[in-house]
């Protein structure tokens, strides 16, 4: 059965909590991973690290700045990414998973 042209159907990913030492493990594994062409990270701050690895990768990195990361301002900032992307999309959170956290109260973690 012949498809016709290559079409990539490369997917997208959206990333929570990509700052931290898990974080960064999975953005790693993202951008290796030849099934993801994009990458959407929502963090309080621009990741160096996650720019460079994107670079040398050759996959597109788009990072949303959500200095609010309350509940509420989380959800509007993930909503408002998710609904611009065409296409498939696969989200990941790792908030809230590393030794930073491990001191927080199971409700803080939930929250």
């Amino acid at each position: 059965m012949r498809l016709g042209p290559t079409m990539t159907h490369a997917r997208t990913a959206i990333v929570l909590g990509g700052s931290g030492s898990v974080g960064g493990a999975l953005l790693h594994a993202l951008f290796h991973d030849e099934g993801f062409g994009t990458v959407i990270t929502l963090s309080r701050r621009s990741l160096p690290e996650a720019v460079a690895l994107a670079r040398a990768t050759g996959r597109r990195l788009v990072e949303k700045l959500v200095p609010d990361m309350a509940p509420a301002s989380l959800a509007a900032a993930t909503l408002e990414v998710a609904r611009a992307v065409g296409g498939e999309l696969e989200g990941f959170s790792v908030l809230g998973v590393g030794a930073g956290t491990a001191k927080l109260a199971l409700e803080a973690h939930r929250a």
